[in-house]
């Protein structure tokens, strides 16, 4: 069975912030519509969510499910490499909004311990994310924030 090369646009749905983070020129750029490769990170984890079967609503966190993510903006992206438009559903869709997540709280995470390491202020150091990457604070507030880097400092211990 050969396997078609897709022509569709896919669209991630991804939280307000998280496709702030995303669109800028420092991550994957601002076009409307993005092409990915089979070895770009994104288009490894594309590969890795639609080659997981079956995926249920266990899988994903209660902001993801689909008639929430449905609500949410949508990164859109251009495989330029086959994939099987059979395996693309709406969970699957959701998952990679879901993991795009982690990504935009990893890079948080990292950004901020770099910055306080220099300014010593964590209240400084996210506000500076927030401007860099152009994140309304109305969309994912400051608590937020300092909640995911102060947690990421107590589960390093627990490891």
């Amino acid at each position: 069975m050969t396997v078609a090369k897709i022509e569709k646009t896919l669209e991630i749905p991804v939280k307000p912030h998280v496709l702030a983070f995303l669109r800028h020129g420092n991550n994957l750029g601002p076009d409307e519509i993005l092409t990915v490769r089979k070895d770009h990170w994104l288009g490894e984890l594309l590969t890795s969510v639609f080659s997981f079967h079956p995926l249920s609503d266990d899988e994903l966190g209660v902001e993801y499910l689909p008639a929430v993510a449905a609500k949410y903006p949508a990164l859109k992206l251009r495989p330029s490499f086959r994939l099987n438009l059979q395996l693309i559903t709406d969970r699957h869709l959701a998952k990679i909004g879901c993991s795009l997540e982690v990504v935009f709280k990893t890079s948080l995470i990292y950004y901020v311990r770099g910055r306080m390491s220099v300014i010593g202020s964590l209240q400084g150091a996210v506000k500076k994310f927030y401007e860099e990457y152009e994140i309304n604070p109305l969309d994912y507030d400051y608590d937020s924030a300092y909640k995911v880097v102060q947690r990421s400092y107590t589960e390093k211990k627990s490891l």
